[in-house]
């Protein structure tokens, strides 16, 4: 934890009290160590109670929860269990456990109870009849994350000031020794200054000066004088005090005027606090009267506008600055725009931004650099993982603070908008679902059609505007107005005109009747409100002036005039349709598998062709048998499936497991699992491979071998790790595939012990696969990197019928899919493609081929896994058994189509950027600018009449 956050959190524990929990009215818990007398176990009423909840790892422990026996006599806890809110999952105390008089008990996470405490929940506490005995629901407000009993057993509920598993509970904040610090300042209309104690005891100020801009000016504090702990004192122009030795009022020494400081002084002389010179009378919009110059938080920092509080805690003024924008689960990160609403830049150096979680992810918000400042009607976006790491979740508060630590502006929302949440007005306006995020531009208010390119140099047919439909469904135009820079010159939609979802509307200088000059503007309204505008600056744009990416980027000069089709931007590849049936067919409409599906992977083996697939949320994996037509049964033996375990958690049946996202079936026959983290400790990424016997008996498999990557890879947030794993054999990489280390291609030879092929992980953060030799001595080797062209990376799966290597992401970029071809050279072939038409833009984690051998009326299955659902997760559709996308990227010149490789199959240019190469420890650039850009690539007809 930083010292500001450290900080922040005391000053948290002195304020806080025990307000945001509510104890039910029952009485008894358990305990852990008995004390060294023997007491009889009692039959009587027990009085054993819940005494202390440890809820989250900022505590420095698990989740723990400790019982107390606060009677005169021992009671037996035998069949004695506690739950959590729902009541329905329990932790049992063990047998034969006495807890003694004054005695605690301490049930822990993954030793007692498999479940997780949650950030706000409850504990109850049950006796051996199973009746609840004990209960209490907190909020997650404790800065700790320990609520505790002060005094044990019998007292209120409070927040602990540290936590004391199996030992008596501290409530009571550290001592800090009384001191003195200005802390408000009133000018106008009266002259007062209010001095802040921040400590815990009661501080002497006898003696203390207080002087102005003058050191002739001096008033000083009588013998006698004190400031109560943690309070405020305010002297005013009437307060009497020492000047010149003789008792006067504060105003006969001071007048504090319009261009002013205050400074005070300790008994010898010593200067200990100054307001530094201000210039003119605290004031806003010309009012002084109720405004002050004062710090916040109490005692901190420079002097600023705040609204007048004597006596009281500090109200300084935020800068005008305003959440505008939230994403929280539809975009390839979460994010949080804001907006400068004020007339003035704002330095926003140090700022932060939070969820509903100050405690739990304190160490998992990145202050903004210094120097950044924000402008005058300017956007910034927080955006994961640079700024923040933690997820906004289904229902959550947005905070940002300052560097301080004060909220500047905070929004709270109940739900996951369907698009985004959007102030319509930008920064003033409430807030609304918006079907169209605007990711640091201004908000899709009213109709969401926005312009996309525009011709304005007399090209084909003479100048041109496009619009374009950002939505999943076809949108009314009719009446929208489309103007240049002369209000003069407007043309209206005509009614009943549709644009298709994803589709594009181009409007010739004809049916405009006005032309497009250089240093024009192209302006769209919906009545009177302009929903879009862009101008290009003097002169005309080189070839188009264009959205980059298509329909969502900033607008830049295009590679390409598309009038009707989606933009091409330099450095852009064609994105191609699906290679195969547009349907997609739910195969579990029963529920089979658990709720965090994620990898797939096919084996193909004598006894016919097998799916793997794994759950991330256990660590459990099932083998199912796949039939003649690619619909699946569960292996014999794996209905229920099998549990991986670390090595480390071998001897610990409740430990939570590996976070498995990947699987994959090496030439060996054992199954590999990446997994980006311990579920036992979500909040720490922890890239690593194990290596599974799945001929092992189970329920539980413990890893016979394990590799962590972690260090080999980019560093990321905890949930934004290795997504996927595919073993692809020596025999198919060699002379193919571009070995980075050695600069020329792989050679298996150079890596002794790896055995005979490599391991691919794909990264969710960072969109890049990265290659891997793992070693039989536990040690690993980076062997290349490769930029998909993807904001992440969540499957891969090597499909041998075509040659490629797939990439595929999920919902974030539209489950748009790379086609890798390994040439031998350091920049391998890439080709996009969409999900196929019919299938919905879902979470999909896990993707799979089949082999030739499954391949039935011109099509052979591929399997998609969803994650977040129990039925309908695994979804089969079909690849062209003829159809070979060509992955010769047209746009990068000197890379030659595959050879017996047919033309690639495209929509009308649809595009997606590729970036030169992925740095091995870094973000990729192209996943960065293809976020946007994919997730949005909704491939659509132009104009349909009504």
């Amino acid at each position: 934890m930083s010292r500001l956050m450290r900080m922040l959190a005391a000053v948290a524990v002195c304020a806080a009290g025990a307000a945001a929990g509510a104890a039910l009215p029952t009485a008894a818990s358990a305990a852990s160590h008995s004390p060294d007398r023997p007491a009889a176990p009692s039959s009587a009423s027990p009085a054993v109670v819940v005494n202390e909840i440890i809820y989250d790892e900022a505590s420095g422990y698990t989740d723990r929860v400790e019982l107390y026996n606060a009677g005169p006599d021992a009671v037996e806890l035998t069949g004695w269990r506690m739950s959590d809110d729902k009541r329905d999952r329990f932790g049992d105390v063990p047998a034969g456990t006495v807890l003694e008089p004054g005695g605690f008990f301490v049930l822990e996470s993954d030793v007692h109870f498999t479940f997780g405490l949650g950030k706000s929940d409850e504990v109850v506490l049950y006796d051996s009849s199973g009746a609840e005995v004990d209960a209490f629901r907190y909020d997650n407000t404790a800065p700790l994350a320990v609520w505790a009993r002060c005094p044990d057993g019998t007292g209120g509920w409070a927040h602990a000031t540290a936590p004391t598993p199996g030992a008596a509970n501290i409530c009571t904040p550290p001592s800090v020794a009384g001191s003195i610090v200005i802390n408000e300042v009133d000018s106008q209309p009266a002259d007062w200054v209010e001095f802040h104690n921040p400590g815990t005891e009661a501080f002497d100020v006898s003696g203390y000066e207080i002087r102005d801009n003058s050191d002739d000016h001096r008033w000083r504090f009588p013998a006698g004088a004190t400031i109560a702990a943690g309070g405020f004192l305010v002297v005013d122009e009437a307060t009497e005090g020492l000047v010149d030795g003789a008792t006067d009022r504060f105003g006969a020494a001071i007048g504090i005027g319009s261009a002013d400081r205050i400074r005070l002084f300790d008994p010898r002389g010593e200067r200990v606090d100054d307001t530094e010179p201000w210039e003119g009378h605290a004031a806003i919009d010309g009012d002084a009267a109720a405004v002050t110059l004062a710090r916040c938080p109490d005692g901190e920092g420079p002097f600023v506008l705040a609204r007048a509080t004597p006596g009281a805690a500090n109200e300084c003024v935020m800068p005008a600055v305003a959440i505008n924008e939230v994403e929280s689960n539809n975009d390839a990160t979460d994010w949080v725009e804001i907006m400068n609403t004020g007339v003035t830049a704002v330095d926003i150096s140090g700022w932060t931004v939070m969820d509903n979680d100050p405690v739990g992810h304190a160490l998992e918000a990145t202050p903004l650099p210094s120097g950044t400042l924000l402008a005058p009607g300017a956007f910034f976006v927080f955006d994961q993982p640079t700024d923040f790491v933690f997820g906004l979740g289904n229902g959550d508060t947005v905070t940002v603070r300052d560097a301080r630590g004060n909220v500047v502006a905070e929004h709270v929302y109940a739900a996951h908008a369907d698009g985004v949440w959007a102030r319509c007005a930008d920064g003033t306006g409430p807030f609304s679902d918006v079907a169209v995020s605007t990711k640091g531009l201004r908000n899709a208010c009213g109709n969401p059609i926005r312009i996309n390119e525009v011709e304005s140099d007399g090209g084909d047919p003479d100048d041109w505007i496009e619009l374009v439909n950002p939505t999943a469904a076809a949108l009314d135009v009719s009446g929208i107005v489309v103007k240049d820079d002369d209000d003069s010159h407007a043309y209206t939609i005509p009614a009943g005109t549709s644009i298709a979802a994803g589709g594009y509307l181009v409007i010739s200088r004809a049916e405009l009747g006005f032309g497009l000059g250089g240093g024009d503007a192209v302006r769209v309204f919906d009545g009177d409100l302009v929903v879009d505008d862009t101008t290009w600056g003097a002169g005309h744009a080189a070839v188009t002036w264009g959205r980059c990416p298509d329909t969502t980027g900033a607008f830049a000069v295009t590679a390409e005039s598309t009038p009707g089709a989606a933009n091409v931007c330099a450095g852009e590849v064609p994105l191609g349709l699906w290679p195969g049936a547009a349907a997609v067919t739910p195969l579990d409409a029963t529920p089979m598998f658990l709720a965090d599906s994620s990898g797939l992977d096919v084996q193909v083996g004598e006894d016919g062709v097998f799916l793997w697939a794994v759950d991330n949320g256990t660590g459990r994996f099932w083998k199912l048998a796949v039939a003649a037509d690619g619909a699946t049964t569960f292996a014999e033996g794996w209905e229920n499936g099998k549990r991986a375990r670390f090595q480390k958690d071998a001897d610990a049946p409740r430990a939570a497991g590996p976070d498995a996202e990947g699987i994959t079936v090496a030439g060996d026959g054992f199954v590999y699992l990446a997994s980006e983290r311990d579920n036992s400790a979500k909040g720490v990424n922890r890239n690593t491979v194990l290596k599974i016997d799945p001929s092992a008996p189970g329920p539980d498999v413990v890893a016979s071998q394990e590799w962590d990557l972690t260090g080999l890879l980019p560093a990321v947030g905890a949930n934004l790790g290795v997504e996927a794993v595919e073993w692809i054999p020596d025999t198919v990489l060699a002379g193919a595939l571009f070995d980075d280390t050695s600069g020329a291609v792989y050679d298996p030879a150079r890596y002794p012990g790896h055995g005979d092929g490599l391991f691919f992980v794909g990264v969710e953060d960072t969109g890049g696969v990265y290659a891997f030799a793992l070693n039989a001595d536990g040690s690993a080797a980076l062997v290349a990197t490769i930029d998909p062209g993807l904001a992440g990376v969540m499957a891969l799966d090597h499909d041998s019928v075509l040659g490629v290597l797939w990439a595929v992401c999920d919902d974030g970029c539209g489950g748009t899919a790379a086609q890798i071809v390994l040439n031998g050279t350091d920049r391998p072939e890439i080709s996009l493609v969409a999900r196929p038409g019919e299938m919905p833009n879902v979470n999909n984690e896990g993707f799979a081929t089949a082999p030739a051998s499954l391949t039935r009326d011109g099509q052979r299955p591929a399997w998609w896994f969803q994650d977040g659902v129990t039925s309908g997760s695994l979804r089969m559709g079909g690849l062209t058994a003829a159809d070979v996308v060509d992955p010769a990227d047209p746009a990068v010149p000197g890379v030659p189509a595959a050879p017996g490789t047919t033309p690639p199959v495209t929509d009308a240019g649809a595009t997606i950027p590729v970036a030169e190469g992925l740095a091995a420890t870094g973000r990729s650039p192209a996943g960065a600018l293809a976020a946007l850009a994919a997730g949005m690539l909704l491939l659509g007809s132009a104009m349909t009449i009504l």
